[in-house]
């Protein structure tokens, strides 16, 4: 898989650093993200799966947008945990998927791809966020048959842990993606791919 990636040296990069799970911390840059993953359609019909106060997506014009958020009263979403309603959401209506999560969403990409309602040509935008203290999900384990050695050195696994979602990704089709990065106490990739 081909990775294009904006360095710690670009705009993006430049943008404030957090320690604590704080929403869009850089809304400019992640607009700018969508912009670009998004320059090619003619209409908007956005699943956001980590809603939040729907802020990011308040940028565009959207023909369809569904948000969907695990903390109630927050912004205008279906109160949900988007890992357990995606695989019974019908995808056959958005061509954008929003994943913009705190840490890697090796899960609800999983059920994303495993959904017979997805289409080709849909835009999937992302966040994956890590270091070596982070978790690591079971399903990475499992595909990646690191149960036994993660039980033994957590942060061994929590290091590679974006690679591993990066070959998830590639094990699923996606041949190209685009992302930018930041390195700071943890490592962050904002991106996105488009579905074959």
């Amino acid at each position: 898989m081909t990775a294009p990636c904006a360095d710690s040296g670009s705009k993006a990069a430049l943008s404030k650093v957090h320690q604590n799970k704080v929403d869009n911390t850089s809304v400019p840059d992640k607009v700018f993200l969508r912009q670009q993953a998004t320059k090619h359609l003619e209409k908007l019909n956005v699943l956001d799966l980590y809603a939040g106060e729907n802020i990011l997506w308040s940028h565009f014009k959207t023909a369809r947008y569904y948000g969907v958020e695990i903390i109630k009263g927050k912004g205008k979403n279906l109160n949900a945990d988007c890992k357990r309603v995606t695989a019974s959401l019908d995808l056959s209506g958005f061509n954008v998927i929003d994943c913009d999560s705190y840490g890697i969403p090796f899960e609800v990409l999983l059920k994303i791809f495993e959904n017979k309602t997805l289409q080709k040509g849909t835009v999937i935008i992302y966040t994956a966020i890590s270091n070596k203290l982070s978790g690591v999900s079971k399903e990475c384990l499992k595909m990646f048959g690191l149960e036994a050695v993660y039980q033994k050195s957590h942060a061994l696994v929590a290091a590679k842990a974006i690679d591993l979602f990066y070959a998830m990704l590639e094990r699923h089709g996606v041949k190209m993606v685009y992302y930018y990065k930041i390195n700071a106490s943890f490592v962050k990739h904002y991106g996105y791919f488009v579905l074959d």
